[in-house]
This record gives structure tokens, C-alpha cells and sequence, in this order.
């Protein structure tokens, strides 16, 4: 577990693929008081919602937001981004509860598929195409091929 903290570039991957396919790609609050935001009034017990599929891809935040960078949230990069620009699993305390589980187990999943296999896009990325649900989802399948590594002693 100590070693997944030290993969720092694996870090960025997986924010950068959170950033582009949030899995909760709209959050709801309900309005806990009056407020204002860009001269409208949004009453207090108002819904509010938050598209993070379309926040993350702000270009003044993200410029060429289609782009999979991992880079932007290198450490020197990721002070540019402000707070609450990128919430992939919402903010303050009604957060995810279990971000820190989930992220842990993608981070190990991924080490071991990775240490065993090459994967290879059999579809380009213009096939995917998003709709929102609950989750994030595909309308169609995306297609991706596996090879064994050779030379492969770990287990």
C-alpha cells in the first residue's frame, strides 16, 4: 500500500482519466441558503447541479480540455488549477466516503494488469461516446486488447 503513494505519475494518469470521464458526471445539492451567482438568485432550497463532465473541461482551466495530459496535474502544474475546478468525486463534506478505497484499489489493479500485460486500443477515441446516468457510461462498447508480457518473472 505504501508503494501505490509513491507512484507519482500514476497519480496524474488517474486524475487526468478522471478529470476527461468522471464517473459521477453530475452532482445535485439542494440550496442551504439564498445566493447569488453571475447576477441570478438561486432561492434557498433550490436545486443546484454541477455538470463535472463539462466543469472539467473548461478551457480556461484545462486548455485543450479533449486532450489527455496527465502533465496538468503534475505537482508544478497542479497549483494552477483552482480549488473546486476538478471534483471528480464532489467537495467539502459530502465528498465521496469511499474516494481514498477506491482510488487504492484502481492504483493496484491497474500496477497488475500493467506488470502483466500491454493493452492496445482497438477502437479510437472518437467511438466513445458518453451518457450520463447515474454514472458515466459508453453508449458502445470500447474495445481494448490485452498481451501477455514476456520476460515476466513477478507474480
Amino acid at each position: 500500500m505504501e508503494e501505490l503513494g509513491n507512484l507519482k505519475y500514476l497519480d496524474c494518469d488517474l486524475k487526468e482519466c478522471n478529470r476527461i470521464y468522471p464517473a459521477v458526471p453530475v452532482i445535485a445539492r439542494q440550496m442551504a441558503e439564498e445566493t447569488k451567482i453571475c447576477g441570478y438568485t438561486l432561492p434557498k432550497g433550490a436545486s443546484a447541479v454541477v455538470i463535472t463532465y463539462f466543469l472539467h473541461r473548461d478551457e480556461d482551466v484545462f486548455p485543450d480540455s479533449e486532450k489527455f495530459d496527465p502533465e496538468r496535474f503534475s505537482p508544478e502544474n497542479r497549483v494552477n488549477i483552482p480549488e473546486f475546478a476538478y471534483i471528480p468525486f464532489a467537495a467539502g463534506s459530502r465528498n465521496c466516503i469511499g474516494r481514498w478505497f477506491g482510488e487504492m484499489e484502481v492504483k493496484t489493479m491497474v500496477c497488475h494488469i500493467l506488470r502483466n500485460f500491454s493493452i492496445h486500443s482497438v477502437d479510437s477515441r472518437d467511438k466513445m461516446l458518453p451518457i450520463m446516468n447515474i454514472t458515466l457510461q459508453s453508449t458502445q462498447p470500447f474495445r481494448i486488447r490485452f498481451r501477455p508480457r514476456h520476460n515476466n518473472n513477478s507474480k
